[in-house]
């Protein structure tokens, strides 16, 4: 027995269109009757738009004869400049199709421009248009040709957006790795992500700042500095920081810097957090949750360090269980569980 697509009902077709690419659903169903077009530039709202991979001649086709139909319900777009598609974004702007068309955009992520040199900050000057956006992610973004100072401005725009609650930031400037403060206060981040964010504790006090719903903080730092823990005594716990409750910290390599990540944020309830060659057992990780996060309840963390250094299997053993053992105290297994 066979089934043809019209005897299914408008809900099923629409909920099927869901689980298409956007090129190949406009291929096989645009234009066949009445009906599918109805669906597809009337009842469909909800086109999400990948640009990862496509070749360059799906992507003139998609440009030039379907996006001007459905531009007003794209809720996501992803842009991509990787090697599979080099200066998309190049093309991207030769349309015409600005970021500030994508009005209805709930969802925007730009994925691994470098290569294109083309790209500049002119080409995000739009963002503060899409009111309705939600979601914003640089994926290993490495903007080599632009200084930190040249995106102050987009930076700006990005924090004034009235919807944006999640935020990935992971972009390279010319001779920075650092994070521009915005000049704004956004009050409806609620999702922070920076990767490959020089840590400060000036410049992280005044983002909280600008930052004073913020529920979910993750960084990635490679930073080795154990001076900033003097700096950061300036700066205790204020009523800017307490909206934090999840705290994950990646590639953390200095001990003062956690500390100091932890004096600002007391109120951490949920902790994620890898961290290499620094040398903590269990005693020490007490010490520093009963002084500097009482209220945490979930601890999930990934230590890197070198225990065994002896030729001798049996010392190792010994060294092992004496570490471990400092997990098994009443603090670990009893008060937390």
């Amino acid at each position: 027995m066979t089934m043809k697509l019209e005897s299914l009902s408008n809900e099923v077709l629409l909920d099927l269109f869901e689980l298409l690419d956007v090129v190949n659903l406009l291929r096989a169903f645009s234009g066949l009757n009445t009906r599918f077009n109805s669906l597809l530039f009337g009842d469909f709202q909800s086109y999400r738009v990948d640009l990862r991979s496509m070749s360059k001649e799906d992507f003139y086709i998609f440009y030039s004869t379907y996006l001007p139909s459905i531009l007003n319900r794209i809720i996501y777009l992803r842009l991509s400049d990787d090697e599979d598609t080099p200066c998309q974004c190049s093309h991207f702007q030769s349309t015409g199709f600005t970021l500030n068309r994508f009005t209805h955009l709930r969802s925007l992520i730009f994925n691994s421009f470098s290569t294109d040199v083309n790209i500049n900050q002119e080409f995000f000057t739009g963002l503060h248009h899409l009111h309705n956006l939600t979601r914003l992610k640089f994926v290993d973004c490495r903007l080599y040709h632009l200084h930190l100072e040249d995106f102050r401005d987009v930076i700006d725009q990005i924090w004034n957006l009235p919807k944006l609650s999640r935020l990935y930031w992971h972009i390279s400037f010319k001779c920075s790795r650092r994070f521009s403060l915005p000049k704004y206060t956004s009050r409806s981040l609620r999702n922070l992500t920076i990767v490959n964010y020089n840590y400060d504790s000036y410049d992280f006090a005044c983002l909280l700042e600008k930052t004073p719903y913020l529920r979910k903080f993750s960084m990635l730092s490679d930073d080795y500095g154990d001076q900033d823990i003097r700096i950061s005594r300036k700066f205790l716990p204020s009523s800017h920081t307490s909206s934090i409750r999840e705290l994950t910290l990646f590639s953390i390599r200095s001990q003062a810097l956690m500390t100091s990540l932890f004096q600002f944020l007391p109120h951490v309830t949920h902790l994620k957090i890898e961290i290499f060659s620094i040398d903590l057992d269990g005693h020490q990780w007490k010490k520093m949750i009963v002084n500097y996060l009482p209220q945490l309840k979930d601890f999930q963390f990934k230590i890197d360090l070198d225990l065994c250094r002896s030729i001798d299997d049996s010392t190792n053993e010994d060294k092992i269980d004496q570490y471990l053992s400092t997990y098994l105290t009443p603090f670990w297994i009893e008060h937390h569980q």
